[in-house]
């Protein structure tokens, strides 16, 4: 089958391009990287193959993704299949080919055809490349949380190290992992591991975290929905959002992972995905932050309207499975949200808030007067169970450093003042 997907002006534009990319890779990978790089390629005239109403193959998509996974941690995918390495200009024009197929039929299928096609396209795909370092350093430390899961001490470690469990228990790991994320630095973890004479543990556990955790693939699907999504006028390319394409990728992520992040969530890096098979969620307005640990969970949205309307998460936070957190809510820096809590509406926690678990917050409407704000301020601690429920028009406030009880009934006292209508 004849195309003209990748013609002449196509194949000019796209040269200079490659060698930026090659250029800016080879500073970052390492020659253990560069030879164990496997890129499957993809018959050009399939490529060039519209698929139902002009978007893309799905299946097609599936390998796009596990190449550019490859980018990001090579040898992390495709299996070798060659007795050399590939060239990486090569590798990088075989990649640069397959996702501009992705992106012009995407364009295409959305505009039927009309405008520049071809010159969106490309600047969109070596956009994308150009974003490999970047991409490849959030990969990195993305599996680098992963490290706060003690189950990276398998048994393998536990027998190669004549570790038992009271051993284990005595050695404070997760403290490490923050200070090594907030440092952007492995170091005070490797010392920490060579204080116990365990040096040669951080190479096989990241070997673990990137042959068999989830969390870290999801998240590189998403970053990689989301620079699509996004505009961008870098390397003196002008990248308008592609169409279509970003919810593909989405939907794949949540086919494979059962983790549903919109495209359109921005998110940190350094963040551990627990179990995400198990569910979870992020909406199009929904912010998170740097070094969360998140447990299956539903981060969504209360509003039909096109406004803020997904929750707000600070770095460092840590939700437990099962919390569902509606609506506009903002959780503070440091917090913790226990399993099976209920956070909805206006809400906001300052700093290193403790929320236990089964805990319900929530602002309610009454009539047609939206509800004031729940505020906790920095350092409050909330007891299993309890409910904190607002319906006046005045925002509650629960001072810093307020402890409330356990299966504790709290509403506004008319004043803004919390008032324990249950003890």
């Amino acid at each position: 089958m004849s195309t003209t997907l990748f013609d002449k002006t196509y194949e000019q534009g796209k040269r200079p391009l490659i060698k930026k990319v090659v250029t800016l890779l080879d500073e970052i990978y390492t020659p253990e990287e560069r030879s164990s790089l496997r890129i499957d390629p993809i018959n050009r005239d399939i490529l060039s193959q519209r698929s139902g109403r002009g978007f893309v193959n799905r299946d097609l998509l599936e390998t796009v993704l596990g190449n550019l996974l490859e980018c990001v941690a090579p040898g992390s995918h495709n299996a070798s299949t060659t007795a050399s390495p590939p060239d990486l200009a090569d590798s990088i024009e075989e990649i640069g080919d397959q996702i501009y197929a992705m992106i012009y039929q995407s364009i295409q299928a959305a505009q039927n055809g009309n405008g520049d096609i071809e010159t969106r396209a490309l600047h969109a795909t070596f956009s994308l490349l150009l974003q490999l370092p970047n991409l490849k350093r959030r990969a990195l430390w993305n599996r680098f949380a992963s490290l706060r899961d003690p189950a990276v001490w398998d048994a393998y470690l536990r027998h190669r190290f004549s570790l038992n469990q009271d051993t284990l228990s005595g050695l404070d790991f997760a403290p490490r992992v923050d200070t090594c994320i907030r440092e952007r630095s492995f170091t005070p973890y490797e010392d920490y591991l060579g204080q116990h004479n365990l040096d040669s543990a951080f190479a096989y556990q990241l070997q673990l975290v990137i042959s068999t955790y989830p969390g870290w693939r999801v998240l590189f699907y998403h970053d990689i929905a989301y620079a699509l999504s996004q505009s961008d006028t870098a390397h003196e390319l002008m990248c308008e959002p592609v169409p279509l394409l970003p919810r593909a990728i989405a939907e794949l992520g949540g086919r494979y992972y059962q983790a549903d992040l919109h495209p359109e969530t921005q998110i940190g890096d350094a963040n551990f995905l627990e179990h995400p098979h198990r569910g979870l969620t992020t909406g199009q307005t929904g912010i998170i932050g740097s070094g969360c640990s998140i447990y299956p969970c539903t981060l969504g949205g209360l509003s039909e309207k096109a406004r803020q309307r997904h929750p707000f998460i600070g770095d460092f936070v840590k939700i437990g499975t099962d919390a569902t957190l509606l609506g506009p809510v903002t959780i503070g820096e440091g917090s913790t949200v226990g399993s099976g809590t209920d956070i909805y509406g206006f809400v906001e926690t300052g700093k290193e808030c403790q929320i236990a678990s089964s805990v319900v917050i929530g602002t309610v409407r009454s009539g047609d007067r939206a509800p004031g704000r729940i505020r906790l301020g920095h350092g409050v601690r909330v007891g299993d169970g309890t409910i904190i429920e607002n319906s006046t028009e005045l925002d509650l406030i629960i001072p810093k450093q307020s402890e409330i009880p356990a299966r504790s009934h709290v509403i506004n006292d008319g004043f803004g003042n919390a008032k324990y209508a249950r003890e």
